[in-house]
């Protein structure tokens, strides 16, 4: 174990150097997680350099540090993104539908139909309605529209 006593000198610059490489680490990975750990190394350097500590002592702090760190930007995170619908909708074409009337194209019976929706057309369910009659779209699930009958028919 020739390596054990180099492990008493730990300097600050092996925190900020630390603190660099989880950075680096940080842009090669996705997600946001590194950052906190980067910031946990650069806060212990900081430490280290005003005041000397063991290295058992520097690990433990830079565990506590980062768990820390972690919660912290977390919760700031969550303050900053709050969870909504239009974040979990992002990538689904079809929620951008909601809320338009569209004619049906081929009735809808036994619950299943079609409609026009811009050039195109689009499986729908809802309540049995026949072909021509305007219906609302009330919500999306992956290519299938849920709708429901507006009075009147197009002409």
């Amino acid at each position: 174990m020739d390596w054990w006593p180099t492990l008493g000198r730990v300097q600050p610059w092996h925190w900020w150097v630390l603190g660099a490489l989880l950075l680096i680490l940080e842009v090669a990975a996705p997600g946001i997680f590194f950052v906190w750990l980067a910031l946990a190394a650069f806060a212990l350097g900081l430490l280290v350099f005003v005041l000397p500590l063991p290295v058992a002592v520097q690990l433990l702090l830079f565990a506590a540090f980062s768990v820390a760190a972690v919660v912290l930007g977390r919760r700031y995170l969550a303050r900053l993104l709050p969870d909504s619908p239009e974040a979990e909708r992002l990538n689904q074409g079809s929620h951008r539908l909601v809320g338009q009337t569209v004619v049906v194209t081929r009735a809808i019976e036994n619950g299943v139909g079609r409609v026009r929706v811009g050039d195109g057309e689009w499986r729908v369910t809802g309540p049995d309605t026949p072909q021509g009659a305007r219906v609302l779209i009330v919500a999306a699930d992956g290519a299938t529209l849920h709708v429901r009958e507006v009075s009147g028919t197009w002409t």
